[in-house]
């Protein structure tokens, strides 16, 4: 029986965890494999939970802040060792205990971290990273001392290669999408060709519910007849704010809900979404076929993934409230002509087998007595 170690995290929005869900599935239905996922932050105690809850507080109230640190951070890599001050102990007393033949990381902060400490214990254990970003490409994703970097798009490699990386180190294999949606996608087409009459549309920003919905959500239901989703995510008093001012007045037009774990059905019960651009929503996107009406990426991280999404013409950037009406009728007229040719791209551009070609890579190595270098 050979073992995984996957490092993850749930604090730093919902994308980590849904990339280590996806892979998940996929190695529960190997044969003489067994995986631990573990929160990489939990291994920093009290202080690198509160590190790791950071992340939502700046994106949705300081994403000036969240912009800064990001880009200091990549022009000046953390130096000093974290590591002892706070995962050294509690990272061995995890591998000591299960003894993981191959560790994997889905978590850009616990890259260097961890190879750092097998190195500082003399332990030959291999890691790989699996990028979670798609274009922007942060240092902390390049670790040269890693076994193996998979990257999602060829656009991370070559950013990757950029950054010094050996080519030799590095793979592309898709951007892994959690089961559930690919099985829905492969459903009957609950949508259709051409939007309904009265366009559905379905409205997000991420786990933590950051961006301009209630703009972005006014404007649409003001300058168009659409049926709006709303999906505010973790963030209640968003929820309750849209609520009180869309609900009351729009009726039965608008629905707006917190987190939700059926994002599939919606997904596919919707002719368009508008999403800021992070990576998991725009591939779960493209694989259930939904044109992307991007908005608000975050600065510097997701800053060119709307590039990507117009190149393989998966979706359309907005860049305004007032500017989303005006786009939306632009996807739905000619019975949707526009909206028709990017499904058609979706279909072509979207790999539902990333997923499992990364699991049975990475197993591959676990398994084997020559790793890779």
């Amino acid at each position: 029986m050979k073992k995984i170690l996957l490092v993850t995290s749930a604090l730093t929005g919902s994308g980590h965890k849904s990339i280590s869900e996806a892979l998940a599935e996929q190695f529960s239905g190997m044969d003489d494999l067994d995986v631990l996922v573990i929160e990489g932050f939990e291994l920093g105690g009290r202080i690198g939970m509160r590190i790791g809850r950071l992340y939502g507080t700046t994106t949705r109230h300081a994403p000036f802040l969240y912009n800064a640190i990001w880009q200091y951070t990549m022009n000046h890599p953390i130096k000093f060792r974290m590591e002892a001050l706070l995962y050294d102990r509690r990272f061995m007393e995890v591998v000591r205990s299960y003894q993981p033949d191959l560790i994997l990381t889905v978590h850009s902060m616990f890259n260097t971290v961890l190879t750092r400490m097998l190195k500082k214990h003399g332990l030959d254990i291999p890691v790989m990273v699996l990028q979670a970003d798609i274009i922007n490409i942060h240092s902390s994703w390049c670790n040269s001392q890693a076994n193996m970097t998979i990257c999602p798009t060829q656009e991370a490699y070559n950013a990757s290669i950029r950054q010094g990386m050996n080519p030799d180190r590095l793979l592309v294999l898709g951007f892994p999408v959690r089961k559930r949606f690919c099985d829905a996608a492969q459903q009957p087409d609950a949508k259709g060709e051409s939007p309904t009459a009265q366009a559905r549309c379905l409205m997000m920003s991420g786990g933590e519910g950051s961006g301009r919905l209630r703009a972005y959500a006014e404007a649409l239901l003001k300058n168009t007849d659409v049926k709006l989703t709303i999906v505010c995510g973790r963030n209640t008093r968003l929820r309750r704010t849209l609520k009180k001012k869309l609900s009351a007045k729009y009726g039965e037009r608008v629905n707006v809900l917190g987190f939700v774990s059926d994002m599939e059905h919606l997904m596919l019960q919707n002719d368009v979404i508008v999403a800021r651009s992070s990576p998991n929503t725009l591939f779960e996107s493209v694989t259930m076929t939904l044109p992307v009406i991007m908005i608000g990426p975050l600065p510097k991280q997701e800053t060119d993934n709307p590039r990507i999404m117009q190149e393989h013409d998966l979706g359309i950037v907005c860049n305004s409230p007032a500017e989303a009406p005006l786009l939306l009728r632009q996807l739905l007229c000619n019975q949707g002509d526009r909206l028709r040719k990017i499904r058609r791209a979706q279909r072509s551009y979207r790999n539902m087998d990333a997923a499992r070609d990364i699991a049975a890579f990475v197993a591959e190595q676990a398994k084997s007595e020559t790793y890779l270098p």
